[in-house]
């Protein structure tokens, strides 16, 4: 028995708002979904997970309609299908409209259900959300009717707001297998037991690290699942260290390069750290507005020399505050105090 997992796909998310390719990567959203669709079309896996947050909030009934004719495209692939915590249920949601195919289904309820599929000798649980946070550990304690079949859990949630749960302990309940939404960043909670799907494109450019879909084969043996990237868009943190000597041309130089030498599905937030000419102001505007630069900051500190000035202000309040922070214990947090107190007393912005 074959199956795909994903989650996280967010359709309808804009990222980069304000950003010339906001727009094109709102496009990549649903191209990386209709992908899954097209690998399902040529794997022709018996089952396709989708473990919340299909969209990134309430569907438009014509977003409905656009997924429901993809689904339709795969008629002999059972759809399995659960609303998280972005596109959670409410009364006259289009999820729960007539709008699907017959080979999808929709948990409706916010209390664990399960589907059997005895021709597959699999039976599948799983709830969805009706609100935006669920603190109780809503599977920890769920148990499959059935041991003698394959159990498998569709889950969405753990951290303290969104239905908290330990892997171990569900798959030592009696299940099989745990597909896992929610967590942005994907890998396993338990070898081959337990994944957590990651998004299945990043959303926004903290979203690092590859992003894709997981397929694989329950057996005798149990699962084997294997994590499969797509690169419309990956995002990268990237850090210049700077010194006394950094100019912007250096800065520009770099940015430039980055952009010339990597990828062109690859974004960049950029950051510049380490220390600086306290009298030298880095214009970093301009390298945002490079193509593929979401952000850049600007964390580097002035480089004092503390010697020189207490030489030059030995009789002002400067001088008096230096010479008491040096009376104290060496160490990262007076180096932190003396720092900041120069810079307030030079009018510099902490």
């Amino acid at each position: 028995m074959k199956f795909i997992h994903i989650a996280d796909v967010h359709l309808g998310v804009k990222p980069d708002q304000g950003k010339p390719w906001s727009e094109q990567r709102a496009r990549q959203i649903w191209d990386s979904f209709a992908d899954v669709i097209g690998v399902a079309k040529r794997e022709k896996p018996e089952f396709l997970f989708v473990t919340g947050d299909l969209f990134h909030a309430q569907p438009l009934k014509k977003e409905v309609r656009e997924v429901s004719r993809l689904f339709g495209e795969i008629p002999d692939t059972q759809v399995l299908l659960i609303a998280g915590n972005h596109d959670y249920l409410r009364e006259k949601s289009y999820y729960l409209a007539d709008l699907w195919p017959d080979n999808v289904t929709v948990f409706k309820k916010e209390e664990a259900e399960a589907v059997d599929f005895p021709e597959y000798n699999t039976t599948v649980y799983g709830l969805s959300y009706w609100h935006r946070e669920i603190r109780d550990r809503r599977y920890d304690d769920l148990r499959p009717v059935n041991r003698s079949r394959c159990n498998i859990l569709l889950a969405h949630g753990g951290d303290e707001r969104h239905i908290p749960f330990s892997a171990e302990r569900i798959l030592q309940n009696g299940f099989d297998y745990i597909a896992a939404g929610h967590i942005h960043r994907s890998g396993w909670l338990m070898p081959h037991k337990a994944v957590m799907a990651g998004s299945l494109e990043p959303t926004d450019c903290n979203d690092t690290g590859p992003h894709g879909y997981w397929m694989g084969t329950f057996g005798a043996a149990g699962a084997d699942v294997y994590f499969y990237p797509l690169r419309h868009c990956e995002y990268c943190h990237e850090m210049y260290q700077a010194d006394r000597n950094t100019t912007d041309r250096m800065l520009w130089d770099w940015a430039k390069e980055l952009l010339e030498q990597r990828p062109e599905y690859q974004y960049f937030r950029l950051y510049i750290k380490g220390k600086k000419d306290p009298e030298y102001s880095f214009d970093v505007q301009e390298i945002g507005k490079l193509d593929r630069i979401v952000d850049i900051t600007d964390q580097t500190v002035p480089d004092y020399d503390y010697e020189k000035l207490l030489e030059e202000h030995a009789d002002s309040i400067l001088g008096e505050y230096i010479r008491s922070m040096r009376k104290k214990e060496p160490g990262v947090c007076t180096a932190k105090a003396l720092e900041y107190g120069v810079n307030a007393l030079l009018g510099y912005d902490c």
